[in-house]
């Protein structure tokens, strides 16, 4: 009898790659059309015009996912999706692509209706993944509490490991959050309530999976 060695399955983060690939063709879309007035007026939110939208038709509702794979310029999407990679494939490795994108989206989601509520009638747009990507933050924050980070702290001309809970740096990263939308002007192109509200949202549905996969 001949017997073979089972296979490891080799796990591929499929949604998470899915993403971060698009994210990327609409900023080089952008780039190459030069001006991206038009992809945003066609998947962006204008908060000023998001009400009329929704009244001509709910399927204006695809703008509040839609928008999360805009950025304003390769800046803008190089911060999210830095921080999206290093969340996000340990993360869907753990509670497979369902919740992962149950997480992410409803995330993104709820982050941009309170944005839309709080930019009123402004007419600026709307866009960007940062809403999505605190949910993740705030999922991480429940499901791997005690997991430490590794980060390099310069001392002098020397260099020193340190190993940080996440659950610290998830709480100092949030608190700075509520600190910069109550000092922040009404004008300034960061909308921090929609990282605050991303965040609770992830973590309460991080919640929920922990209750379903018992």
């Amino acid at each position: 009898m001949l017997k073979f060695r089972s296979k490891k399955k080799i796990f591929f983060p499929k949604f998470s790659l899915v993403i971060w690939l698009l994210t990327l063709l609409a900023v080089i879309l952008a780039l190459v059309y030069k001006d991206s007035g038009h992809l945003n007026a066609r998947y962006a939110i204008n908060p000023s015009m998001m009400a009329e939208q929704l009244n001509q038709s709910w399927w204006q509702l695809y703008r509040l996912f839609s928008a999360l794979f805009l950025h304003g310029s390769w800046q803008h999407w190089a911060g999210n999706m830095l921080v999206f990679l290093i969340i996000a494939l340990p993360l869907e490795k753990k509670i497979a692509g369902f919740w992962f994108l149950l997480i992410y989206f409803s995330s993104g989601f709820v982050a941009n209706i309170v944005s839309i509520y709080q930019l009123g009638d402004s007419e600026h747009f709307l866009l960007g993944a940062s809403g999505a990507v605190s949910g993740l933050l705030g999922a991480w924050l429940l499901l791997f509490p005690r997991l430490k980070i590794s980060i390099i702290i310069p001392i002098g001309l020397y260099f020193q490991k340190a190993r940080i809970p996440i659950v610290l740096i998830a709480l100092i990263w949030l608190s700075l959050q509520i600190i910069l939308q109550l000092t922040s002007h009404q004008d300034y192109p960061v909308v921090w309530m929609s990282h605050i509200v991303g965040f609770i949202t992830g973590f309460c549905v991080a919640w929920l999976y922990r209750i379903f996969s018992r």
